[in-house]
């Protein structure tokens, strides 16, 4: 899902988990199951359509740039909101 949007759009050090690469990407436990509320939300609406809604899935943990950011729910580091970085300019 990311590899052919990053050739496409010429993304570097994105779409891949290897030597070189940023290691963005999620950890799923596909046997968890949860039930969305809206009062976890975070956003400034602080609701969901979702809300109430049992789903099978759960994200568990989150990585980017190599550094997990989130863990069990909990932000353990937050992103430093680093640029995109584009082929054309690693080559100077």
């Amino acid at each position: 899902t990311s590899a052919g949007p990053a050739r496409l759009f010429n993304i570097a050090c994105k779409g891949r988990i290897a030597a070189g690469y940023d290691a963005d990407f999620t950890v799923v436990d596909l046997k968890r199951s949860e039930i969305i509320t809206n009062k976890w939300i975070a956003s400034r609406a602080a609701w969901t359509p979702y809300d109430g809604v049992r789903v099978q899935g759960w994200p568990v943990g989150t990585f980017v740039r190599g550094r997990r950011v989130m863990w069990q729910g909990e932000v353990t580091t937050p992103s430093t909101g680093e640029p995109v970085r584009f082929l054309e300019t690693l080559k100077a």
